[in-house]
């Protein structure tokens, strides 16, 4: 414990006063006080975390990757936009996003009046925040370490710290579950994904709805071995997400409830109990769909009309084809979001440009692998392992589309929606990955081959909408030629498959 907190203090000193001396050199010895306080408690908590996981090395250098990557990252933008990116409010400010920019802006107002922090739940004169939370968190943070100067590079320490934290309690579970192996793949998912990555580098809510849910999740994978725990870490991150969304509290409670019913109850010796956690799974199911349907269609509806307005090429197809086909192009057209050859191919900014090719790269090399899990999972073995497979696919398939219609077709906020689900689908890929590895599975090489054919496909045709470059096909032969690849690809490598069962039935008759 005594070299955690002196490796913790030095480490404090250290980086505190380098990120004081780069981005508040005026105000330099409240900002490296401030700064290494917070960053001295930070590195404590993730030292600790670490000793605990008992994962040797390895984690340790998850958590640091996870934790530099995104202070680093949100440093940098910090900097960097006021001078290249867009000559507007938001980005002169420093800040990727504007509900980041209003809410911090908000929280320093908050922090520096004679309010009490509970105003930030109240509503009245704060706006930026629905919720309050995060708010309350952030002005709490200003007014303990921060009084004299505003320095929002203390609300990404937190941000990044919450991050790293979302590695640690996904590896957690995941390992408790399905080995070291899985662990270590959905660990790297949670450290590198890009869009975690921007997340943790923003003063956004999406890194401590992560963590917390990742929290959650290992608290009940808990419930058999350590019940005190679990129940204390599954109250204490529903408690704190409730304080930051209560919505997404009431949607991952569901998900939860309906994991325990399948996981433990259906598990139990007793056959009541048994009787009780599969139709509870049905029940919370559809209680889930329906306390989210409102919310959710309301908003699907809404943002597809912004984004058939916004934009001039999903107008154009909606119009061509008919207005009831609104919300399922726009859906289909958000689940491409950030679409790769688009982000290529837009002569945006070069800060931009960067961030939205990694952005966009990272979606479509995590895309395959759910594809592949969300039609492979029944065939996990049967009982808990399928039952709970099954639930965690169907979960991240329906997330991903409800983000799409929630989002409109957003490359902004179609992947921020999509990303709170992050360690479940990072739980998938990994368990994807080993699956194919195992049986040595085509299929999930087939899905990859899918990918290819669009973005090969679909390159071409931003390349001749941008740049004049390539073949003429249009948007329709486009999508056609696409469809064409896709079951061409999948199609012919069901029938490869057929054939050699076939062949094999054959030869094992002949013997």
């Amino acid at each position: 414990m005594k070299k955690n907190i002196i490796l913790s203090l030095i480490i404090g000193i250290i980086l505190g006063a380098g990120l004081a001396g780069l981005t508040s050199p005026s105000a330099f010895w409240g900002g490296w006080l401030a700064y290494g306080l917070l960053l001295a408690v930070s590195a404590f908590v993730l030292l600790i975390g670490c000793r605990k996981a008992g994962t040797g090395r390895a984690l340790g250098w998850m958590l640091l990757t996870a934790f530099v990557l995104r202070l680093a990252a949100g440093v940098t933008l910090q900097l960097v936009l006021p001078v290249a990116g867009y000559d507007e409010e938001v980005q002169k400010a420093g800040y990727v996003f504007f509900d980041a920019y209003q809410r911090d802006n908000q929280a320093w107002e908050l922090a520096t009046s004679d309010q009490s922090l509970i105003a930030a739940f109240r509503g009245e004169s704060f706006i930026s925040d629905q919720y309050g939370g995060l708010l309350a968190l952030s002005a709490a943070t200003y007014r303990l370490l921060s009084p004299d100067f505003h320095r929002p590079i203390l609300i990404l320490i937190l941000t990044a710290l919450f991050g790293a934290l979302s590695v640690l309690f996904t590896l957690l579970a995941v390992r408790k579950r399905w080995g070291e192996r899985a662990a270590g793949i959905a660990g790297w998912v949670m450290v590198l994904y890009p869009e975690a990555v921007l997340m943790g580098a923003s003063q956004m809510r999406e890194p401590f709805l992560i963590a917390l849910f990742a929290a959650a999740f290992w608290g009940l994978l808990l419930w058999q071995e350590r019940r005190r725990l679990s129940i204390v870490t599954i109250a204490l991150s529903l408690l704190g997400m409730a304080l930051i969304s209560w919505r997404m509290t009431v949607v991952i409670t569901g998900m939860l409830a309906v994991w325990f019913g399948l996981d433990v109850l259906a598990e139990s010796a007793r056959p009541l109990w048994r009787r009780l956690g599969l139709v509870g799974g049905v029940l919370g199911f559809l209680l889930l769909v329906g306390v989210s349907w409102n919310w959710l269609g309301e908003a699907a509806l809404w943002d597809a009309t912004l984004t058939w307005k916004g934009s001039g090429m999903i107008q154009w197809v909606i119009e061509k084809l008919s207005m009831n086909w609104r919300i399922p192009v726009v859906t289909a057209y958000g689940l491409a979001q950030p679409v790769l050859p688009a982000t290529i191919a837009d002569p945006a900014a070069a800060v931009w440009k960067i961030l939205n090719i990694l952005r966009a790269a990272g979606w479509y090399a995590l895309a395959p692998f759910l594809l592949y899990g969300i039609f492979t999972v029944w065939k996990a073995p049967a009982g808990r392992e399928r039952r709970v497979l099954l639930w965690l696919a169907t979960m991240v398939g329906l997330w991903i589309l409800l983000s799409s219609a929630r989002a409109g077709g957003d490359q902004w906020d179609n992947p921020r929606y999509r990303v709170l689900l992050l360690p479940w689908m990072a739980l998938l890929a990994a368990w994807a990955y080993g699956f194919a590895r195992e049986r040595h599975d085509p299929w999930l090489g087939r899905w990859l081959a899918v990918e290819g054919a669009f973005l090969l496909l679909f390159t071409n045709w931003y390349a001749v909408r941008y740049a004049g470059i390539g073949l003429p096909l249009g948007l329709p032969v486009t999508a056609l030629l696409v469809v064409i690849s896709a079951v061409a690809i999948l199609g012919g490598g069901w029938w490869i498959d057929h054939r050699r069962k076939q062949a094999i039935s054959r030869n094992t008759g002949r013997k």
